[in-house]
């Protein structure tokens, strides 16, 4: 037997191919012990849920067939003991795996076993067969079956091409490739190994593209290659990570030299390229902020839109939030953790006491009992954590990140991020071509990020002085 060990043959039909979502309808198991002796276990599983008319079609069970069957609840304290200890194997393992995984998990069993994909054993020792689906291994080795996408029936086909297989080209190379695909993480279908092998483990961007180049998700890492490795690890988080690893059919990225170049680069093309995976850091038309009316007795935030015109450089501004009701939710929220008077912030109209005092939840700034300068003081303090601060440099600055022979050139002006160049004489026709554009995620970065860096005023820029930057690189 494989490596001296009881194999695990499992097929699943389920419901649909999100195993978040969707549930297991059928299960087939063959027990391949270390002596060669099998033993077979089938069963139709109830999902108490939907089955899909175009999957009904595909597998041939019905709503019917599974209307007396076991719910997996029933089933799983047996099933897990079968595949203890075993070496779990399935045609695309990381299909079966993952719904096996998630439905153990709803029962509070953690499966976690060794696994071998028969789709990339295939892959491996016949990398010339036309293709490697389960269909086409059948028909590579000459076995037939009389029916498909019914579990049992898979499962016997796995096992005909294991033995065709280990016929074919000798256990010590079969096990050799086993050795391999578990010694390196599993990668779709499209993707060669020569290609990541390529991918530096460095600072930088990295692309995944779909059908007909789509572009899928853009991301960033400190080690490029171990990040690009991640997506494709068989433990996925969420059903949305595992369906991006399977549509992926291309990858391309790009260096850094540090970290803050990366981070800036992958909010850029997000913002740009709009891919379909990544979904926080899509750009937003407008921001809404808050600015501190300070011309009366009692301060006041004033809810203002888009970029602020004076940004930076005379005063602070509070709260940015991507649309008018988050920034008003904010304030509310703000009133109510520091019993701050809603009228005084201009929640609320009228004179008088505010609903809040009389819910004892308003210290009295608007009855006069809470002093002007007690009121300012708190606001200031209570709105502290979502200040903005001026800019804290005489004009624009250039970060400057260094690895080894790799320099980039990051230009930012009152928080704006114009843009990177590689060499210093591209400084200033990147500033001249530029115009500020305020990003609240820039923002963010670069507020982590001035403080630790090597920063450059861009007047030292200017003519000579570029010739003695290089020069001192």
């Amino acid at each position: 037997m494989i490596l001296g060990r009881q194999l695990a043959l499992v097929d699943l039909e389920t419901t649909g191919g999100n195993p978040v979502r969707d549930r297991i309808t059928e299960v087939g198991l063959c027990l391949w012990h270390e002596d060669g002796s099998e033993w077979y276990w089938e069963s139709l599983v109830n999902p108490y849920a939907v089955i899909p008319e175009f999957i009904r079609k595909i597998t041939g069970i019905s709503q019917a067939m599974v209307a007396e069957a076991p719910g997996f609840e029933d089933l799983s304290k047996g099933l897990y003991r079968y595949l203890e200890g075993c070496i779990f194997v399935a045609h695309n393992a990381r299909f079966d795996s993952a719904f096996l995984r998630r439905a153990f998990e709803r029962d509070g069993l953690a499966f976690r076993p060794k696994i071998l994909c028969t789709l990339r054993l295939a892959r491996s020792l016949y990398p010339e067969w036309a293709g490697h689906s389960l269909d086409n291994v059948c028909r590579a080795i000459g076995y037939r079956r009389d029916v498909s996408h019914r579990a049992m029936a898979d499962v016997v086909a796995m096992k005909a091409f294991l033995e065709f297989a280990i016929n074919d080209k000798g256990l010590q190379i079969v096990e050799a490739c086993v050795r391999a695909q578990w010694s390196l993480p599993a990668l779709p279908v499209h993707i060669d190994r020569a290609i990541i092998d390529s991918i530096p483990d460095v600072p930088g961007v990295y692309r995944f593209y779909g059908e007909n180049d789509g572009l899928l998700y853009v991301g960033k890492s400190t080690q490029l290659r171990s990040r690009v490795l991640s997506h494709f690890s068989s433990d996925h988080a969420s059903a949305k990570e595992m369906k991006l690893a399977l549509l992926v059919r291309s990858i391309e990225w790009e260096q850094t030299a540090g970290e803050l170049g990366a981070l800036l680069k992958e909010n850029e093309q997000i913002k740009q390229l709009a891919p379909v995976y990544n979904r926080r850091q899509r750009g937003f038309r407008t921001l809404w902020y808050y600015k501190l009316n300070t011309e009366g007795r009692y301060h006041q935030p004033l809810l203002c839109q888009g970029e602020p015109d004076d940004w930076g450089e005379r005063e602070a501004v509070y709260a940015f939030r991507k649309t008018r009701k988050q920034a008003r939710e904010a304030l509310v929220k703000l009133a109510a953790e520091h019993q701050l008077c809603p009228r005084r912030l201009g929640l609320e109209k009228g004179t008088g006491a505010c609903f809040a005092y009389q819910l004892q939840r308003c210290s009295g700034a608007c009855v006069g009992k809470e002093a002007a300068s007690v009121f300012n003081a708190r606001l200031l303090s209570a709105m502290a954590r979502e200040r903005i601060g001026p800019w804290p440099y005489e004009g624009p600055v250039v970060v400057l990140e260094e690895r080894g022979e790799h320099h980039d050139f990051h230009v930012i002006d009152c928080w704006s991020y114009l843009g990177s160049v590689r060499n210093a004489v591209d400084v200033l026709p990147l500033f001249a071509q530029k115009k500020r554009c305020f990003d609240w995620d820039v923002y963010k970065l670069l507020a982590r990020f001035l403080p630790v860096v090597t920063l450059l005023p861009l007047s030292s820029f200017g003519g000579s002085c570029v010739g003695g930057i290089q020069e001192a690189l």
